[in-house]
């Protein structure tokens, strides 16, 4: 899973020349010639403010790019000059194709008009198959059932200014009478049926508002109960009648369990508990029955971010704000701590996803976007937990998601992109732009290549993942190549190594002999 040091790509490019041509007035333009893995071969002449152009648009979505030639303020004229800007818009060149996710970038396919030479070496985008905007607040969370066709989503308001506005509107004075107090929505949950299979069309069967932000949902198949965090501290819990096709639901806890935002909520239908986490430090189990808190357990002095349960082992993953993942065991009342894991990354974790078949752990950091990846080894090893991988992603990372199925991890941006690695060959492979805002919530679903994901722009998209990102007897002839490339830089490594201590013996030789 570590990055591959030798990359082949689908293309080749250099620029080889210049030549001026009059426009208006006398204009340098730089030759690029562009070389496909099938041996087709393509000319294009660009000038500086074209690659110029290029660079922004590139910043814009990716990360750590090279630098392009600096600009001059003074249009250059000597031959000299001219010839040191081409070499480096060479290597410029050179690095971006080397690099699958900018290749693959609709903004380079264009600037090297490779789908109008050589289609074959362009990747399939995903398709955006649905997308619902019709939400009044920003996408926070969601749950989709595939085979019921149901669909919860979680909204909120998510502009501080208007968000403490509706608080100051909804706090109860003592002087205020129950008959008049004005409600504004700041979160709401609302419940959708899916009508179209093949379409991911839905109805809205109803909402329910909240005077708090929703934060974050879980959604209980078997019990038919659906649970909804709140930014005030609360949790409510509800029961969503099946019999009547869902179109009610009876309230069967609402209760104020941690003192700060609630980030993490889960329904275990067995033993009727409710495991939630908050910003309040607190790991808390509560009896959603009795609405009793059966544990509360602090966790140090970090916020926590992240709750994510692993059902089969009985496994509680807990993230905070300080670059830690602490591991319980669920079994008991109250859970035990099995295993404290920090990570090698800054500030807050963002992302967590666990492979139950690999035991590996995935974790996503917001300041810094490292993506890390931890072998968790078997259960009741966790304490030999060691990490495996660590890919340094786009900073400000908001959510990740992995797919077992396909060996990628998706990893949603504040910016609005979803960056897709190839995690066998450690290398980003796709940027989706999906959305204006902050990504706020992902979920791939294996076996249809579907990818859910939600935002801050009051969106939530369906994208189709190509079955294939390229042909596979494309994609095998590049392995191929990169073993050849590999075999034989360590075929020069070794002939480098044999020659060094060569070169020491011969100094050792005639140091004993001017002595």
């Amino acid at each position: 899973m570590q990055p591959s040091q030798p990359a082949a790509t689908s293309v080749q490019v250099t620029v080889p020349g210049f030549k001026f041509k009059m426009v208006e007035k006398n204009v340098c333009f730089y030759e690029v010639v562009v070389n496909s893995r099938d041996g087709k071969k393509w000319e294009l002449e660009k000038r500086f403010k074209d690659f110029d152009t290029l660079h922004q648009a590139l910043k814009r979505v990716f990360s750590n790019i090279p630098d392009l030639p600096s600009k001059s303020l003074w249009t250059l004229s000597e031959a000299a000059q001219i010839e040191r800007r081409r070499e480096q818009l060479e290597k410029y060149m050179q690095l971006l194709v080397g690099r699958p996710d900018i290749l693959n970038s609709e903004v380079m396919r264009m600037f090297l008009q490779i789908e109008n030479f050589a289609p074959d070496a362009v990747v399939n985008p995903p398709k955006l198959l649905q997308e619902i905007s019709s939400f009044v607040l920003g996408v926070r969370d969601f749950k989709y059932e595939v085979e019921k066709g149901l669909l919860f989503v979680g909204i909120s308001d998510m502009n501080p200014a208007s968000r403490i506005d509706s608080y100051l509107t909804n706090m109860k004075l003592p002087w205020e009478k129950d008959l008049n107090i004005t409600i504004v929505t700041v979160g709401a949950l609302e419940c959708y049926v899916q009508t179209d299979a093949s379409e991911y069309k839905f109805d809205k069967l109803w909402t329910k508002t909240f005077p708090s932000q929703v934060i974050c949902l879980d959604w209980e198949s078997k019990s038919c109960r659906i649970a909804v965090g709140m930014d005030d501290g609360k949790v409510e819990i509800m029961t969503v009648a099946s019999e009547l096709n869902y179109m009610k639901f009876n309230e069967v806890l609402n209760a104020k369990i941690h003192a700060a935002r609630v980030m993490g909520v889960y329904i275990d239908n067995i033993k009727g508990f409710l495991y939630s986490v908050g910003e309040d430090q607190k790991f808390i189990v509560t009896d959603i029955a009795s609405g009793q808190m059966m544990a509360t357990i602090p966790t140090g002095t970090a916020p926590l971010t992240y709750l994510l349960v692993e059902k089969e082992t009985k496994r509680a993953f807990i993230a905070n704000k300080a670059n830690t993942v602490y591991i319980y065991d669920i079994t008991p009342v109250p859970p035990t701590l099995i295993h404290t894991l920090p990570l090698n990354c800054r500030g807050a974790i963002r992302g967590l996803d666990f492979d139950t078949g690999k035991n590996y752990l995935f974790t996503a950091c917001f300041e810094d976007g490292i993506i890390g990846v931890h072998d968790l080894e078997r259960p009741g090893r966790e304490k030999y937990a060691k990490p495996i991988a660590s890919l340094q992603g786009k900073p400000k990372a908001r959510f990740l998601t992995w797919s077992s199925g396909r060996n990628e991890i998706y990893v949603g941006n504040e910016d609005g992109t979803i960056t897709v690695w190839n995690a066998k060959k450690g290398v980003q492979i796709y940027v989706i732009a999906s959305h204006n805002e902050d990504i706020t919530y992902m979920k791939f679903f294996e076996g249809r290549n579907l990818l859910l994901v939600g935002g801050k722009d009051r969106k939530l998209k369906f994208w189709q993942i190509p079955q294939e990102w390229r042909d596979r007897r494309l994609e095998e002839e590049e392995e191929k190549e990169v073993e050849v490339m590999r075999a034989t830089q360590n075929m020069v490594n070794i002939q480098k190594q044999r020659e060094k201590a060569a070169f020491d013996s011969d100094e050792d030789d005639l140091a004993g002999w001017s002595k």
